[in-house]
């Protein structure tokens, strides 16, 4: 499953941000990086495996894309979207 959205953060500030909400000290789950470079992250959970690609919107807008994909639905899929838009938000 892939779900694809926008955010006003540069790549880095998404992979940084994705990073805290799956290792940070207010985690929602456990897990652990699998494989990281300067464009994804992969994460396991007890679940299953996670990846999240931020690169430049090819559209032209000063947006980046982010790209979320794993190999079934997984509910923390939303509530990460969620912690991406609210830290967009964050002066």
């Amino acid at each position: 499953m892939t779900t694809e959205t926008a955010s006003a953060l540069d790549p880095a500030d998404v992979l940084a941000a994705t990073r805290d909400f799956f290792l940070g000290d207010d985690r929602m789950v456990d897990a652990w990086v699998d494989t990281e470079s300067d464009t994804h992250i992969a994460f396991c959970t007890f679940r299953g495996n996670l990846s999240v690609a931020a690169f430049p919107d090819p559209e032209g807008s000063d947006g980046t894309r982010v790209r979320v994909t794993t190999l079934r639905e997984e509910g923390i899929v939303p509530r990460l979207l969620a912690h991406l838009q609210l830290a967009s938000a964050s002066p």
